[in-house]
């Protein structure tokens, strides 16, 4: 070879290394570019939640509100049967594989009490001040607090309406005694030619559903389970008896089916569809869309109404419907407490509402329920905004789950007639002033 042709392969080999090294060093320029970008972390939330309605509503949500703050979330939903015994044990045993929890407003106090889920002041005032017109606290129809602090804001709030049909009922009852005596006339233990097999339905199934359906009763009557600031058992009072009298009589008198105690959300709203009942009350709100959207033949004439009351002495009916919210809080033991309050925040204000109401939930807002873009689809709104004007909670106590046990047995003695209200309740009384006096500091 000679010296001319080796020198232009030395060079050519230069050339070539060359290139090499420095398409080398782009690639891993390229490489390290990749590498920041995929490692970068992304900020993400998990939330504990019920599988049903709410949740399906609430997963709307989530698209927007990460493309809005850049924030992933991330649901962990349970099963109806074994939710609330995965929360309590997770909660309480200071699990941190959740940030944010979905409960209903009286479990607020049990969880609150134990620390297990963060207060809410500071977030609230935070974002009072930066952006009143958007979060705006008085809007909410309710908000839940324990010992002056709030610990949770409400997504979804549900109460009780009166469902009549208005083919048979021209004009709903205002009271319970006209409940009594219309429903008479449409069952047919009493009246053979009656076109509905009863006259009255409600949902009796536990757990919980029970006390809650009594709540209604109870509170109109002028009743209570307990008063919650002094702490005093009122279940046995006077008062409180009589709407355990109502009750029974409604069972005695075969007005209502001789197995409500089985009957749930699901076979109320049936009955009330195929023509089996003639009223169902107190029943809940959320019915209503499900009722509206049904083709069968006696939908059309289902109609809701306020809850009825006890009439007072110079004419006035005392109505308080039971309500009812399912609520959103921070697990205290949250790594990411400003990010999840992030998404608390978004869920229960303003544009996450109307989402949620366009999805088909009930937003705890006044505006969203007022909104007159909802007037003509969700007809019910302007009738849970006049409901919750006298609506009224159940109690927030830290021994909620076994207040309700109690309250439950009694009345499932009382709707069977195995036991008079009077003794029913004033076993379940004692019970409640035992539990009282533990859970008291």
């Amino acid at each position: 070879m000679n010296r001319r042709k080796y020198n232009g392969l030395i060079i050519v080999s230069f050339v070539l290394l060359l290139v090499w090294a420095l398409s080398g060093t782009i690639l891993l320029n390229l490489e390290t570019t990749d590498s920041t970008v995929v490692s970068e972390p992304v900020r993400k939330i998990k939330v504990l939640i019920r599988t049903g309605t709410e949740s399906a509503a609430l997963r709307q949500l989530l698209a927007p509100f990460e493309h809005d703050t850049g924030i992933r979330v991330e649901f962990i939903e349970i099963g109806r049967d074994g939710y609330f015994t995965a929360v309590g044990t997770q909660l309480l045993a200071g699990s941190n594989t959740f940030d944010i929890v979905f409960v209903p407003n009286t479990s607020i106090a049990q969880f609150a009490s134990a620390k297990a889920i963060a207060p809410l002041d500071g977030y609230i005032s935070s974002e009072q001040s930066s952006a009143p017109e958007g979060f705006d606290l008085d809007d909410f129809l309710t908000v839940y607090r324990y010992k002056g602090s709030i610990y949770a804001l409400p997504t979804d709030i549900s109460t009780h309406f009166l469902y009549y049909r208005s083919d048979l009922i021209p004009n709903p009852p205002d009271t319970w005694e006209e409940v009594y005596e219309i429903a008479k006339r449409f069952s047919q233990f009493g009246n053979p030619k009656s076109p509905t097999i009863w006259g009255l339905a409600m949902p009796g199934v536990v757990p919980e559903e029970r006390t809650k359906i009594f709540a209604s009763l109870l509170w109109s009557f002028g009743g209570n389970f307990l008063d919650e600031d002094s702490g005093k058992v009122l279940l046995d009072s006077e008062a409180s008896v009589r709407a355990g009298d109502y009750l029974q009589r409604l069972v005695r008198d075969k007005i209502v089916p001789d197995k409500i105690l089985s009957w749930d959300f699901v076979r109320t709203r049936d009955a009330l569809l195929s023509g089996e009942v003639a009223m169902a009350a107190p029943y809940w709100n959320s019915a209503y869309p499900s009722i509206k959207l049904n083709a069968g033949p006696y939908a059309g004439f289902i109609r809701i109404a306020l809850l009825p009351g006890r009439k007072d002495s110079d004419g006035t009916v005392q109505r308080v419907p039971f309500q009812h919210g399912w609520t959103l809080a921070i697990n205290a033991n949250s790594d990411n407490k400003e990010a999840a309050w992030k998404f608390l925040a978004y869920a229960t204000g303003k544009r996450g509402g109307m989402i949620y109401a366009d999805a088909g939930g009930v937003p705890a807002r006044r505006s969203l329920l007022g909104d007159p873009a909802f007037r003509e689809k969700r007809p019910d709104f302007s009738l849970i905004l006049e409901t919750m004007k006298m609506a009224k909670n159940e109690p927030s106590v830290t021994y909620y789950p076994a207040m309700v046990d109690a309250v439950e047995r009694a009345l499932a003695k009382v709707m069977t007639l195995y036991e008079e209200p009077q003794d029913a309740f004033r076993e379940a009384s004692t019970d409640l002033r035992r539990l009282a006096v533990r859970a008291a500091p």
